[in-house]
């Protein structure tokens, strides 16, 4: 198994001045090399749990806590949340408000600059991250001048110029049009396949069951199901309890159990094919 990246172990949060905590003894681990995807309905907790990993709760937002979050084997309490920026980069849901510079060349060179890195280096990192996520031809462009789903690619594109070792998106698709969602999807995807470990708040559930290795479902500050895919979405009671939807195509198999291939049931395009293959030959 790949090396372990990050270890949540029994951490409960609540904000100041709110009395329900906001989560409560959530454990779990991250292996680099990973995509997981965070599911639940609102106020699960999910953004909650983001913003707790990059330690943003509590160390800069306060809040009361008990519990820990290791990240490279770090304790985020030892630095006061600060040894996350080194291992994590975060891209929120609404980058637009997030930029501050003229041009995306110098957007994405921004935290560069303030930490000081050298001119030769930042030009590089600049280049890569830039073609990595399809900008390289609009660094001259001013970020407030893109697309939506371009505008999520240059947040994107800012954090890989830090290189981390991990990346959580934060609802990153949900005020894009579905161009746009399917850009910040198949970039991620492109991410993931080169190696990043990807976290992935989302509530495209057809897309976190393509891309996903793995899902932890939030439900009232609760982790309440962590498995894989096929696992999770293949578990309809479970699912139904916690109000968080099936992908269709796992729904219309459960929907024909009694005439399809036995196993779990499929929870994308592919794996349907597969299960609905033996019905398709007994039509013909």
């Amino acid at each position: 198994m790949a090396n372990e990246i990050i270890r949540v172990n029994q951490f409960s949060y609540g904000y100041e001045g709110a009395k329900p905590l906001a989560l409560k003894k959530i454990s779990f681990t991250v292996h680099e090399g990973e995509f997981i995807g965070i599911i639940g309905c609102n106020k699960a907790g999910k953004s909650t749990l983001c913003q707790a990993m990059v330690g943003v709760l509590p160390y800069v937002l306060g809040g009361r806590w008990e519990g820990t979050i290791q990240v490279a084997g770090k304790n985020l309490e030892d630095s006061q949340g600060n040894s996350a920026a080194d291992v994590i980069g975060i891209v929120f849901q609404d980058a637009e408000s997030q930029f501050t510079q003229e041009t995306v060349e110098d957007e994405i060179a921004f935290a560069m600059c303030n930490f000081g890195y050298e001119r030769a280096l930042m030009r590089q990192r600049v280049e890569e991250a830039s073609r990595a996520c399809g900008l390289y031809d609009m660094l001259a462009r001013s970020p407030f001048r893109l697309s939506g789903g371009q505008q999520q690619r240059l947040a994107v594109a800012c954090i890989l110029a830090l290189q981390p070792r991990v990346i959580i998106l934060d609802e990153s698709t949900s005020q894009l049009d579905p161009i746009g969602r399917n850009e910040v999807f198949t970039l991620v995807k492109q991410l993931h396949e080169q190696g990043s470990t990807i976290i992935m708040v989302d509530h495209n559930i057809e897309k976190i069951a393509e891309y996903a290795d793995r899902v932890l479902v939030m439900h009232e500050g609760e982790l309440r199901m962590d498995g894989s895919v096929r696992e999770v979405f293949g578990d309809l009671p479970k699912l139904r309890e916690l109000v968080v939807r099936a992908p269709q195509v796992t729904r219309a198999a459960d929907a024909l159990r009694s005439q399809i291939a036995s196993g779990a049931l499929p929870v994308n395009l592919e794996q349907a094919k597969a299960s609905f293959a033996p019905l398709n030959r007994s039509a013909q």
